[in-house]
């Protein structure tokens, strides 16, 4: 066993290495040194790019300029040294050519001048809202390039050219009617559209926002719009005091046709009273005449039907008396005397005490003949 010092120096790694490198071959040594050239190489020129949801990926190889759009969104590895990758926004884009400095992407002046139908110069304020169409990206990069080109190329320079056009259809006295300028902002992107579809830029509204003249013409314009302004108050008074008018007339006919319509219905009321009245009046008197006629007939049928009975009545009176004579004229006479003395004595009382001039008792015994035929006839 051995022992060093501390102060005894210890072998470099380095030329143990190089001391082992001297055993082998050559050839051998030369392939490795290139493998980790390589590697080296590789791992400088390896990148790393991350494409969010709202972003399009491009990578374009820069041997052969194939491009290859990755549309999902993830992290991608690239190698820098044989490709490039660059990214698209796809959300919605704002383009804004104002009066106003430092609003924009111009920092000076960048409204909108335009020509009207009527020789006037009108500077408006426009604002472009626009988005990239996914399916149409690598139309986009070819025809556009890539990183902005396509927002300088395609969008600023048709918008500007066809709203220019557009717009220029309208009088000055129309820009001062939001509906329309609303009108032709709608016109003017449907025409924006026409153009930039096919190049995969789609328009998703045009506003126009304020606007301005020449000063010196602007004065001119708010002095004709004062007077206008007063000309129409005028007008407004005279068809207020027109409206009252036709107002007044209309509320007076109106209470002429209730007053009218009053009276009316009153007079008609009373004509419909009397005609009831003369209606039920004729009513009672032929009712009247009615009950009369049957008052009479009946009368005349009571008093006809008694003078008959009176006359029946004497007649079997007259017939009865008749009887009667013929029947006192025979033995019914003496009949009805014996009736007639009967019925006289009916009701007399005989009252005495019997005695006999004998020597003997006698009985007396009293019978009424009718009980005595009657036996006899039951016999």
């Amino acid at each position: 066993m051995s022992y060093q010092s501390p102060n005894q120096q210890q072998p470099d790694p380095f030329i143990n290495a190089l001391k082992a490198l001297k055993g082998l071959n050559g050839s051998l040594v030369l392939i490795l040194i290139a493998l980790i050239g390589l590697t080296v190489v590789v791992l400088r020129t390896a990148r790393v790019q991350r494409v969010s949801g709202t972003e399009v990926g491009i990578k374009v190889n820069n041997v052969t300029g194939d491009i290859t759009v990755i549309a999902e969104s993830g992290t991608n590895i690239y190698n820098g040294l044989l490709n490039s990758f660059h990214l698209l926004d796809m959300t919605v884009q704002r383009l804004e050519m104002v009066s106003e400095s430092g609003r924009g992407e111009r920092s000076g002046r960048d409204d909108l001048r335009i020509k009207t139908v009527d020789g006037s110069d009108v500077f408006l304020d426009l604002t472009i809202n626009y988005q990239l169409r996914r399916d149409m990206v690598e139309a986009v990069v070819t025809t556009s390039g890539l990183e902005d080109a396509y927002k300088y190329k395609w969008v600023r320079d048709y918008s500007r050219s066809v709203c220019r056009n557009v717009f220029g259809e309208m009088t000055t006295e129309e820009f001062y009617d939001a509906s329309v300028r609303n009108v032709k902002a709608q016109k003017a992107m449907t025409e924006l559209n026409v153009l930039l579809k096919p190049y995969g830029i789609e328009i998703s509204s045009v506003i126009a926002e304020k606007f301005s003249f020449h000063p010196e013409y602007e004065e001119r314009i708010r002095a004709k719009k004062l007077a206008d302004q007063e000309v129409e108050e005028q007008i407004s008074k005279a068809n207020a005091s027109r409206q009252n008018q036709i107002f007044r007339v209309v509320e007076a006919t109106k209470k002429k046709e209730v007053v009218i319509a009053s009276y009316t219905g009153d007079m008609e009321k009373l004509i419909v009273e009397a005609t009831a009245n003369a209606e039920r009046d004729v009513r009672q008197a032929e009712a009247y005449v009615i009950d009369t006629q049957l008052g009479a007939d009946a009368t005349y049928y009571q008093r006809d039907k008694n003078s008959q009975a009176i006359l029946v009545k004497a007649k079997a009176e007259g017939e009865a008396l008749t009887a009667m004579a013929q029947a006192y004229a025979g033995i019914g006479g003496v009949n009805l005397v014996k009736r007639a003395y009967a019925t006289k004595i009916g009701d007399m009382q005989i009252t005495g005490q019997p005695f006999t001039i004998e020597s003997k008792t006698e009985r007396l015994t009293y019978q009424d003949e009718g009980a005595v035929v009657k036996k006899r006839k039951i016999q």
